[in-house]
């Protein structure tokens, strides 16, 4: 138990989180790069994985994964974001927290994927069916984006506050199941290029990793401005 705790204290140090931030970045930037030189070898790539995740298309599957791709729809990452604040609030009644998942979901899964969206402007696959009415940008995935930081930053809050391991493992298996599930969703619907999903994860990952610090580094400021405040 002593070994537990001494992970969960230090999987959110500030250095480590702004380190993974850098790392998980690196991806994006690549495509980036290949964005400027019309997509070359990474548009060729993603035509042939995308005819082969599209070749499986048959109606049950298709079903599931649209019930899945919703998942990862603004109204429902909404939803999931005011009943976690608000379990947050009632339960463990730590405001702070509620306010850190609120504005990491707010700012990184809405307002910083369309100023990227808005920046790149690379239009949908136009050459295939879409199996879905999707409007809007495709680079970089605002559902890959938004369901590695709404579940990421949710898993975040399970390991900080389960008392057994055993819960967070099942979680860490439950929501990285998901959040790849909704990215195949995304090119098996046809409303997306599988770059645009790596992309997506690979922001999505960087914003919750500097987040994650940010908020560590605001646990090691409250002794002093608690001190401060008594002084």
């Amino acid at each position: 138990m002593e070994k537990l705790n001494k992970y969960r204290r230090g999987f959110w140090k500030p250095k480590t989180m702004f380190y993974l931030g850098l790392i998980m970045i690196i991806p994006f930037l690549l495509l980036a790069i290949a964005s400027y030189f019309e997509w070359g070898i990474i548009g060729t790539v993603d035509d042939l994985i995308g005819r082969e995740v599209r070749d499986e298309r048959e109606n049950l599957l298709t079903q599931v994964f649209v019930v899945i791709t919703r998942l990862g729809d603004g109204w429902f990452v909404a939803i999931v974001t005011v009943i976690v604040c608000t379990a947050i609030i009632i339960k463990f009644k730590q405001i702070w927290l509620a306010v850190w998942y609120a504005m990491t979901v707010i700012v990184g899964a809405g307002i910083l994927n369309q100023i990227l969206k808005a920046v790149f402007r690379r239009q949908r696959p136009d050459v295939i069916n879409h199996l879905i009415e999707q409007g809007g940008y495709s680079f970089p995935s605002g559902h890959a984006m938004g369901s590695i930081i709404v579940y990421g930053a949710l898993l975040f809050l399970i390991i900080r506050l389960a008392k057994r391991k055993r819960t967070y493992l099942i979680f860490i298996l439950l929501f990285g199941s998901l959040i790849a599930l909704i990215g195949i969703s995304r090119v098996y619907l046809g409303v997306h290029y599988p770059s645009d999903i790596i992309g997506g994860y690979s922001v999505g990952m960087m914003w919750l990793a500097f987040s994650i610090g940010m908020y560590g580094l605001s646990l090691t400021q409250q002794p002093r401005m608690e001190e401060e405040n008594k002084s």
